[in-house]
């Protein structure tokens, strides 16, 4: 029986384990080129910079629970661009890595619970193929495709860039009210990141003004017939919370 518990724990925990190290390849990287921790979830638990403190809550976004990570440039520097893409790769880099370690420990080690480190390099292993063969997972880019969209010059970089500003700012504290407006707009530009512009844009409209503006509640239900119903979902149920 305890046995089993401990089997049963370590399937739930390893998936989680295993996207954390993915999410700290991303902020090691930010904070050892310079940038500034801004927001840091994985599962339940969420770090955050308030002014110049950081603070541990407990998040209850569950569309959060896959990772997130948010580091800022603490002064504008030309390097910047180039800094954000090698932090977008570093999340793959890292996983691959892990995933061979554990896979080298697997092979190495022999003992009851030897079987959850192969578990853990194929999850580990599944990550970083999910993050760099696509080009897109649900609506958003994948790692790889974000590095190369960075390193280009021309509105594909710019959006990418607003995109970042508008993640970091939303992650302290949990708001659009503070996103700068010419960055949705940038997004909204954006063919594929359209839907998610729109989205930001109503819940900023209704976060600033108390109300939707209808014609951006028209475009977003016309780009709604266009996307996934489950991304369409997830973002109506977030709407509705307002």
């Amino acid at each position: 029986m305890t046995s089993k518990i401990i089997e049963i724990a370590l399937l739930l925990i390893i998936p989680l384990v295993v996207i954390g190290i993915h999410e700290l390849g991303h902020l090691i990287t930010g904070v050892y080129l310079g940038f500034r921790l801004e927001l840091f979830i994985l599962g339940p638990l969420g770090i955050k910079r308030d002014e110049d403190k950081i603070k541990i809550y407990f998040n209850k976004n569950i569309a959060h629970y896959g990772g997130i990570t948010s580091t800022i440039p603490r002064k504008d520097s030309p390097e910047n661009n180039r800094k954000f893409a090698l932090i977008l790769l570093a999340g793959p880099i890292t996983s691959l890595f892990l995933s061979i370690f554990l896979g080298a420990l697997y092979y190495t080690l022999e003992f009851q619970f030897s079987k959850f480190l192969l578990i853990g390099s194929l999850t580990s292993l599944g990550i970083f193929l999910v993050t760099t063969i696509p080009n897109k997972t649900g609506m958003f880019f994948t790692d790889r495709k974000r590095y190369q969209r960075l390193t280009k010059d021309g509105p594909e970089k710019d959006v990418e860039l607003a995109l970042l500003r508008i993640i970091g700012n939303y992650g302290k504290d949990n708001s659009y009210k503070n996103v700068n407006p010419n960055d949705i707009e940038l997004v909204i530009q954006d063919k594929d990141y359209k839907y998610f512009g729109l989205f930001t844009k109503l819940t900023y409209e209704h976060e600033t003004t108390g109300k939707f503006d209808l014609t951006t509640k028209r475009e977003f239900e016309k780009k709604s017939n266009e996307m996934p119903k489950s991304s369409v979902k997830a973002m109506r149920m977030q709407l509705e919370k307002l």
